[in-house]
């Protein structure tokens, strides 16, 4: 069987337009190649892997353009709800749609299972067939040698191939014949060429920034230049945003990618992140969850993905996004679901709206069921229908007004409110402290007010805050202790702070409203808006910047100190971009906020090209405090003054306050800053180079990241071959080479390794 009848070289690849970019296909040429030659071998089976955003799924599209037309091609997208009825499902509803278009014949033969009428399908099916299985790392391990022995059944005929494609493969489960094509990162030129081609003219130390961030991979790159374009931002607004967030790369824009989500897509957004597999655009319309119009803008701008009529959000989307749903929306979310699951399982597979298997949605009613609060019900035994024994079932009338009695669309504020107030009623609820690693809590049971306010702190000081909670809220039902009104705002504000040290928004959330709601009753202006301060930063971490640029504005709109003031303006400044100003007077301003103050001042002006004036609140940064406990910008300001130094040819100068970063970010085990030190005094140090280096390498371990081992080893190659030390230069070349898998070039490493040998050998 032939799947691809022309010949194609690099300049035909180069040519075939559609709809992929064309420089990510110039980046890939040689994976494409790879890919084409795969269908020319006897070879069953090829394995695509890549890291995450390095555009694995275009680049293999681009080699599909080439195929023959009479090729059958069959696609899924896994999931971790995946089992192979559903990939099967998949394949028998376009087995009918192929069928009906008259490309496929019906099976003959008879069949008494399911999995022998798919299999009848692929044996009467009398051209090319490929299978491409996509993200399958997502499936479960309990369920990936089931799927991977049909495949393995399936490889044994000569007309059908199949293509995985998976960030990263347990190659000793693939027990045939098998070949490989690794996807990696865009390479230096073509980023900075794709740069250029987009309008970007900061190419230069701007774009090797975003380059090292991005780690050239595909889709961090496209992301970043759509916000850029989006914004109308500059390179250097760009950058200079990314460090003002004080977030990793990846949550940074991965953020500024989910704030595009307007209110009114937020319900779309909350029912793909909690269902657990892609929806149809069907259901979505029948749930009134669809707009053509928005589903065509976010797939543009990478944040939906769609699959012919499937759409769903991509697990990095997720993790983000979950944080920051209200437990009570989430709640009804999951109700919703399983009222939606009970109205599909009934019906036959074609009939449903949701195209997964019984089992799967067994399994996902039993999963949403777990965030569902349990009441007092009378258990009716049903009886389980195997997948393709016909149970009674609604006519589809009833079916689709089921599901249009199914809502997913919910207003946040007033259902805020309600557990507002549920928690309020409830706190004098006695709370079960009897978590197995607390310390013989029992104890604690007779203490009085007081001491356990005092063995609560204690706890916060061990950083057992889930200890301190529990401790604190039965400190909160102690409502007959003299003291109780006395400190019950500092319960509410220690417990809430208590639950932000855990992550625990919502939470955290709450108790800070109820601080506010009882001081409000006392008239304590300055700790009204403290605390409303602390829940506008909670709503700027959960993504909600419209109602933390309201509260704040309220803050600053009353007669509050500098120090409230201050703290304010600069969360304000993060949420709008706003201009930083400085105060007239810094009195009352905590060290901590006005170093914080000092350091985004110095940043901004330091974009600006204002060097005197950076330089200058950069050095007020550091001298407001050497306690890296109380001045958390403290090495960043000594880094930024070292690089401010070395670019302006003094050496000395930056040499010092390197030295000062490091010795400040070595006793406080920042990895991070330690590398980012010892790389740059590697490089501008003379005679302590390798000192530097070997140090950086360390760091660079410790944090696992293969960028850094990379580079590092890389810098090392470059430092014995200088000293025409050439075996131990190849030693690391070749670790470099090693460490780089799929997430470097590689290319520019075996040059540097094939120049070594030629030397070495000579």
């Amino acid at each position: 069987m032939e799947f691809i009848k022309e010949v194609v070289d690099k300049k035909t690849i180069l040519k075939q337009d559609i709809g992929i970019n064309p420089v990510l296909i110039e980046n890939n040429v040689s994976k494409i190649e790879s890919i084409l030659e795969f269908f020319n071998t006897p070879s069953p089976l090829l394995l695509v892997n890549g890291f995450m955003g390095t555009g694995k799924v275009q680049v293999v599209n681009q080699a599909f353009s080439f195929l023959s037309e009479d090729v059958i091609t069959l696609k899924y997208n896994c999931f971790e709800t995946t089992i192979l009825d559903d990939i099967l499902l998949e394949f028998f509803d376009n087995f009918k749609k192929l069928t009906a278009q008259g490309a496929i014949p019906t099976p003959k033969a008879r069949t008494e299972n399911f999995t022998q009428k798919i299999n009848a399908y692929f044996d009467c099916i009398d051209k090319p067939v490929l299978i491409v299985i996509n993200s399958f790392e997502q499936i479960l391990k309990d369920y990936k040698q089931e799927i991977l022995d049909f495949f393995f059944h399936l490889s044994k005929s000569y007309k059908i191939k199949t293509i995985i494609i998976s960030r990263k493969f347990e190659y000793e489960d693939f027990k045939q014949n098998y070949q490989r094509v690794s996807i990696t990162a865009l390479e230096k030129g073509i980023f900075e060429k794709y740069l250029r081609e987009e309008g970007f003219k900061q190419i230069g130390p701007l774009s090797d920034e975003l380059y090292k961030y991005t780690r050239g991979y595909w889709f961090y790159t496209n992301l970043s230049i759509k916000i850029m374009q989006f914004r109308k931002l500059s390179l250097a607004d760009f950058m200079s945003g990314y460090t003002q967030s004080f977030q990793t790369f990846n949550d940074f824009i991965l953020r500024e990618a989910l704030a595009l989500i307007d209110p009114v897509s937020g319900h779309l957004f909350r029912f793909l992140t909690i269902m657990r597999h892609p929806v149809n655009v069907k259901l979505l319309q029948t749930l009134h969850l669809y707009d053509a119009d928005r589903i065509s803008y976010f797939v543009d701008n990478l944040v939906l993905t769609r699959e012919g009529a499937m759409i769903y959000l991509q697990d990095y989307y997720k993790i983000i996004a979950e944080n920051s749903i209200t437990e009570n929306i989430a709640v009804k979310i999951h109700k919703s679901c399983v009222d939606l699951y009970n109205t599909q399982l009934p019906l036959k597979p074609l009939e449903r709206d949701l195209l997964i298997s019984r089992q799967t949605m067994r399994r996902e009613i039993e999963y949403h069921s777990l965030y569902i609060p349990k009441k007092p019900v009378i258990v009716q035994k049903t009886v389980i229908q195997p997948e393709y024994v016909q149970p009674v079932q609604p006519t589809i009338q009833e079916k689709d007004e089921q599901i249009k009695n199914i809502s997913f669309v919910f207003e946040t504020e007033a259902d805020e409110m309600a557990i507002m107030n549920k928690i309020a009623n409830s706190i004098t609820k006695f709370v079960d402290i009897s978590d197995k690693k607390s310390q013989a809590l029992d104890e604690v049971k007779d203490l009085p007010l007081v001491d356990l306010i005092n063995l609560a702190k204690k706890e916060e000081q061990n950083f057992e805050y889930l200890k301190a909670v529990m401790i604190y809220q039965k400190a909160l039902t102690l409502n007959n202790d003299d003291d109780y009104y006395t400190f019950l705002p500092t319960l509410y504000s220690r417990i809430a702070e208590a639950f932000k040290n855990l992550s625990d928004w919502f939470n955290a959330q709450k108790y800070f409203e109820l601080a506010v709601e009882f001081y409000v009753s006392t008239g304590d202006i300055e700790k009204i808006n403290e605390y409303k301060y602390e829940i506008a930063n909670i709503f700027y971490i959960t993504f909600k910047s419209e109602r933390a640029e309201k509260l704040l504005k309220e803050v600053l709109s009353e007669k509050v100190s500098l120090n409230l003031q201050t703290k304010a303006k600069l969360l304000l400044a993060s949420i709008t971009g706003m201009e930083l100003k400085l105060p007239d007077t810094t009195d009352g301003i905590e060290k901590s906020i006005l170093a914080e103050l000092y350091f985004k001042y110095a940043v901004n002006k330091d974009d600006d090209g204002d060097i005197e004036s950076a330089v200058k609140y950069y050095k007020k940064c550091v001298e407001t405090s050497q306690d890296v406990k109380v001045n958390a910008y403290l090495s960043s300001s000594l880094t930024n003054l070292a690089s401010i130094y070395d670019e302006n040819g003094k050496t000395e100068l930056a040499i010092k306050y390197l030295h000062e970063s490091l010795r400040l970010d070595e006793l406080s085990k920042n990895y991070n800053g330690i590398y980012v030190s010892t790389m740059k005094l590697a490089e501008i140090s003379k005679g302590k180079s390798l000192e530097y280096l070997m140090r950086a390498k360390k760091c660079a371990q410790e944090l696992n990241e293969p960028f850094y081992i990379t580079s590092v080893n890389i810098a090392l190659g470059d430092y014995y071959s200088r000293n025409k030390d050439y075996k131990q230069a190849l030693k690391y070349y070749q670790q470099a080479e090693k460490s780089a898998e799929n997430d470097f070039n590689k290319e520019k490493i075996r040059i540097r390794i094939n120049d070594i040998k030629k030397v070495y050998n000579e």
